[in-house]
């Protein structure tokens, strides 16, 4: 289990949020192993996740989703994808800790990773890979690398080659011919 100081190494002091996960692991349904081992998140995670909210929703707000058939599903909001912090946040369902990408305009659900805690690690690895890049050289190499290191973490984060994780994997091993 890594530590608060691993995650602040990584993310920085000056770049991380603190969540309430205690108060959230006693008030949802969710299951606590689903969970970050620690209670924070970066703020700012170059192009694959920001927690600098411009929308009509906050940071760590509780949004009820309407499904049709499938009811309700309710969310904690958790980030968003820095090129369009407005329209496509990132949610914990509150009912199983899943990561899902919420398209804000369409309605769109998808899966991002099976577990709020994946995500978190995704991110923590992440850090370490931009903080660790030297230019395009070696970049594609590097990128298998942590995409095999985040596929043990997460296999349902890659299962389907268009999910957000796949394509962003897709453009980082990318080599020009």
């Amino acid at each position: 289990m890594r530590g608060l100081r691993e995650y602040v190494s990584a993310w920085g002091a000056d770049n991380v949020v603190r969540f309430p996960r205690s108060r959230w692991m006693r008030e949802f349904a969710a299951p606590a192993r689903t969970y970050p081992d620690v209670d924070l998140l970066p703020v700012d995670m170059s192009a694959v996740f920001t927690a600098f909210l411009t929308g009509r929703y906050e940071l760590f707000a509780l949004v009820d989703l309407q499904r049709g058939r499938a009811g309700t599903i309710q969310v904690l909001v958790v980030g968003a994808v820095p090129a369009d912090p407005e329209a496509t946040l990132f949610c914990v369902d509150t009912a199983t800790g899943r990561v899902l990408m919420f398209g804000v305009r369409d309605g769109t659900l998808e899966l991002v990773n099976a577990t709020f805690k994946a995500l978190s690690e995704f991110l923590f690895h992440f850090a370490l890979f931009v903080d660790q890049d030297t230019g395009r050289a070696g970049r594609a190499r590097r990128a298998a690398v942590l995409r095999a290191t985040l596929t043990e973490i997460d296999p349902a984060a890659f299962a389907d080659p268009e999910s957000w994780w796949s394509v962003t994997f897709m453009q980082l091993e990318y080599r020009i011919p």
